[in-house]
């Protein structure tokens, strides 16, 4: 999907978006904060990874609109300049257990997915940090504007 027409629909109650057009349908989702827990608990506040919640409410979101392709719109992970432990762990498993359930997915970087490429397995696309113009949407995550 590349050039005319996009029909936008929200995926309610989901914080996610489907794009229809030229016979694709395009999942977006954005700002999943893998690893967040760790920020917390150096705060002294533990609490246990959310990443199979994430990853449940995705699939839920996958089997219900059967989109053929899932774009994610930047902050994969939530720290900015490294990669902890949790997220060396939690991120490929993340996209392993999704890739059962879609085609294609790509990742447009923001601006706390320094280091991203490590952590993503191969099948997984890595998108211009500019952002993507789909049909006659642009998509970015926020700090940029598409070119």
């Amino acid at each position: 999907m590349s050039t005319g027409e996009v029909q936008l629909t929200p995926v309610r109650p989901h914080q996610a978006l489907l794009l229809e057009g030229e016979g694709e349908r395009v999942l977006v989702i954005a700002d999943l904060h893998i690893g967040w827990e760790v920020s917390l608990a150096e705060e002294g506040v533990h609490v246990p990874s959310q990443t199979p919640k994430l990853l449940k409410r995705l699939v839920e979101i996958i089997r219900m609109e059967e989109p053929d392709r899932l774009l994610i719109l930047g902050d994969v992970k939530h720290t900015i300049a490294k990669i902890e432990m949790e997220e060396w762990r939690d991120v490929p498993r993340f996209f392993e257990h999704i890739q059962g359930y879609i085609g294609e997915v790509e990742v447009i970087p923001g601006n706390h997915d320094g280091n991203l490429e490590p952590l993503l397995p191969e099948f997984v696309k890595i998108g211009p940090p500019r952002g993507v113009i789909v049909g006659d949407v642009g998509l970015f995550h926020g700090h940029t504007w598409p070119d």
